[in-house]
């Protein structure tokens, strides 16, 4: 099982979303003036492969 955090965050122009991969714990960060929640995710899973029909547990994060 890989808990994936997720929360919104204010990034830098030009940076929608940063992750950290550890292992059985991913942590994402996306800013939603550039990117929405849905397709940051995306991004993670084509990034993480292991992600896509794995087994995961999102969890959201609120600022």
């Amino acid at each position: 099982m890989t808990d994936v955090h997720v929360e919104s965050a204010e990034l830098d122009d030009g940076i929608p979303v940063m992750y950290r991969d550890s292992g059985t714990r991913v942590r994402v960060a996306y800013d939603p003036k550039q990117i929405s929640e849905d397709a940051a995710l995306v991004l993670v899973c084509l990034r993480i492969p292991r992600l896509v029909g794995g087994s995961l547990r999102l969890l959201r994060t609120t600022p």
